[in-house]
């Protein structure tokens, strides 16, 4: 057995309901946290909107794709990312938060002590960028309930809650149902039929239970938020233009007012798209 000496972080803070810190959100839930154990940059906790983008663990690259862009598109518009800082969709909404140069609020299901002692190396560097709010004491070691419970915090924290992809055993339909009894709007991204990971999204959509997400401008209307102006990259107009489906090299220098060679170019540096055995060239998922 291997015995883990926790050391409580040095800038470990603990807000109680009457403290100025303390999230607003939180008081629709049945037992606020108190204390909440935050540990960062407080100023993450007062700027609104805030957003939870959560899903599974064993994502696809189509959710991880999506969950980043939709995750950077909303926090380059101003909004506060908030999410589980898992493995998976979880850690993908956190990068694209930092990718915005945006603070980002990750809510554990264990004490922050006990984060830090057993954290891998991938998700410490992604946690030194975020605020990491606990509703456990430092040291209360990571079990399966605490994370089931945590999710209400992620929702309760948000004003839109959106599950980007989700099997349908998995813990953001948790946050799902919590986002829907705390009266959250609530967001599905529609997945590829005969998915694992989207059956428990699409499932949502179907029962009525979610709104289907179609992008980051509908994310963005519900947040109250418009996109920052920016001059399309190669890199996004590629990408817009393989959105519907693969394309042939003629087509797609046709849509994208290209030679064969600027084509050949641009496919070979972007790491996002692919060249399938047909020739087609398509988006990488």
């Amino acid at each position: 057995m291997t015995v883990v000496e926790l050391r409580e972080p040095a800038s470990l803070l603990e807000l109680r309901p009457s403290d100025d810190d303390y999230p607003s959100g939180l008081s629709d839930l049945a037992r606020p946290p108190d204390p909440l154990w935050v540990e960062g940059d407080l100023a993450a906790l007062r700027r609104h909107p805030r957003v939870a983008i959560v899903g599974t663990r064993r994502l696809t690259g189509y959710g991880e794709r999506v969950a980043r862009e939709l995750a950077t598109a909303v926090a380059r518009a101003g909004a506060i990312v908030v999410s589980g800082l898992a493995q998976g969709i979880d850690s993908a909404a956190h990068a694209g938060a930092i990718d915005a140069d945006m603070p980002t609020i990750a809510v554990l299901g264990e004490g922050i002590a006990s984060f830090h002692a057993t954290v891998v190396r991938r998700r410490a560097r992604l946690a030194a960028r975020c605020l990491l709010v606990s509703p456990y004491p430092p040291g209360a070691a990571a079990l399966p309930w605490r994370f089931a419970s945590r999710n209400a915090i992620i929702a309760a924290l948000a004003a839109v809650v959106v599950v980007v992809e989700a099997p349908h055993d998995s813990g953001a339909l948790i946050t799902a149902f919590d986002a829907r009894r705390l009266r959250r709007p609530l967001y599905a991204v529609p997945g590829p039929l005969g998915s694992a990971a989207s059956v428990g999204t699409n499932a949502l959509i179907a029962d009525g239970l979610a709104l289907a997400l179609t992008g980051a401008e509908m994310l963005l209307g519900a947040l109250g938020l418009r996109a920052e102006a920016e001059e399309p990259t190669a890199t996004s107009r590629l990408a817009d233009a393989l959105a519907a489906g693969p394309l042939a090299p003629d087509a797609l220098g046709r849509a994208l007012g290209l030679g064969p060679i600027e084509v050949a170019t641009l496919i070979a540096s972007d790491p996002s798209v692919v060249t399938l055995a047909d020739g087609r060239i398509a988006r990488r998922h």
